[in-house]
């Protein structure tokens, strides 16, 4: 499983998934990946570790205040069944900040931070300054915070659906009348919290009975294949690799040979940019949202601080430059930066700075 906190306060929770074929709840899912980790750094720090600050999006659900609310509740209450006596929660970007933070000088700058990971992507707009670190509280120096439930896992599915789906039957021909080949399927194999939910002997019936009424069945017995041998995941990792592939290189191609002898598909970073169109729509409102609520300009701001994997993507570098023109990017520790200012944060709350 990947962005464990895309499900929390939604359906899902209570509907749970399947693993080798025994239904599960994400509550137990998501617990004993947190046990796992309290356990190891407690072996590698040689002592309990009690006190918790956890990184969290700024919505885990998109203008539903009380499903929020609900969703901190849930992760909270596992974090308590892990074995943590005192949690706290930070914004994540406010964690990347606080990282970057520590290297940056006296000199107070005017930062946006942009953190972009495999569930949501969140904003910040803060006042940072190395001399500030060992402030207690900094809610005078952050001005605003947004966030929207997209990120990598949307950028993964949008490919998908342009680049991969295709090749399963995705605009095929279906009935009697020549209907489109309906797009629940193709739609439910390319989100990573659906697949699981394929692999059921209803869902598997079901999607014999409408393959049974393809006009093109070369192409949707390759979905039959992927459903019935559940190989969900193995197409969804390719497409993940594709994607990462398109963010250093002009073209690519994606072996899909577990799937047909010889099949692949040709990939160039145009027709993945044209796939996310409708992502960086919504991710460049979000940001605009965060620096009105702000009360700032754009060219006021001195710096951008690069977070989550989803920032290492050409298109999403030239929005960042194209909206901030006057700042400097820091696009550093994309991959750690988080994890690195909640230990700050940690150090702050629960030791007190010094």
């Amino acid at each position: 499983m990947r962005s464990f906190k895309r499900v929390l306060g939604t359906s899902l929770m209570k509907e749970g998934t399947y693993i080798s074929g025994r239904k599960t709840n994400f509550e137990n899912i998501i617990g004993h990946f947190i046990e796992d980790i309290k356990r190891k750094a407690e072996l590698s720090a040689d002592s309990e570790i009690n006190n918790v600050v956890a990184g969290r999006p700024v919505h885990f659900v998109d203008g539903n205040d009380k499903a929020d609310k609900e969703a901190e509740a849930q992760l909270d209450a596992i974090f308590a069944a892990a074995g943590f006596k005192n949690i706290r929660f930070q914004y994540e970007p406010i964690a990347a900040a606080f990282a970057h933070e520590l290297t940056m000088g006296d000199t107070e700058r005017l930062a946006v931070v942009m953190d972009i990971g495999g569930g949501t992507s969140d904003f910040t707009v803060m006042r940072l300054s190395e001399r500030y670190i060992k402030k207690h509280d900094r809610q005078e120096d952050i001005l605003s915070n947004a966030g929207i439930r997209m990120g990598g896992n949307d950028f993964d599915r949008a490919l998908s659906m342009k680049c991969f789906m295709p090749l399963l039957g995705l605009g095929s021909l279906w009935g009697c009348k020549g209907l489109g080949f309906p797009i629940t399927p193709f739609f439910d194999l390319s989100e990573l919290s659906k697949i699981q939910s394929m692999y059921t002997q209803k869902y598997k019936r079901d999607l014999r009975q409408l393959i049974g009424q393809s006009n093109d069945k070369v192409l949707t017995n390759r979905l039959l294949s992927i459903v019935e041998e559940e190989q969900g995941h193995t197409l969804m990792s390719i497409v993940e690799e594709a994607k990462i592939r398109l963010s250093a290189c002009e073209q690519t191609t994606a072996d899909l040979s577990f799937i047909e002898a010889d099949l692949q598909v040709r990939l160039d970073r145009a027709k993945f940019e044209d796939s996310l169109h409708g992502c960086i729509e919504s991710i460049q409102k979000t940001i605009n949202a965060c620096i009105v609520m702000a009360g700032i300009k754009t060219d006021e701001v001195a710096l951008v601080i690069l977070t989550g994997g989803g920032t290492a993507i050409p298109l999403i570098q030239q929005i960042t430059r194209r909206t901030f023109p006057h700042a400097e990017i820091s696009d550093g520790n994309r991959l750690s930066s988080v994890g690195f200012g909640l230990a700050c944060d940690a150090r702050r709350y629960y030791l007190g700075a010094n």
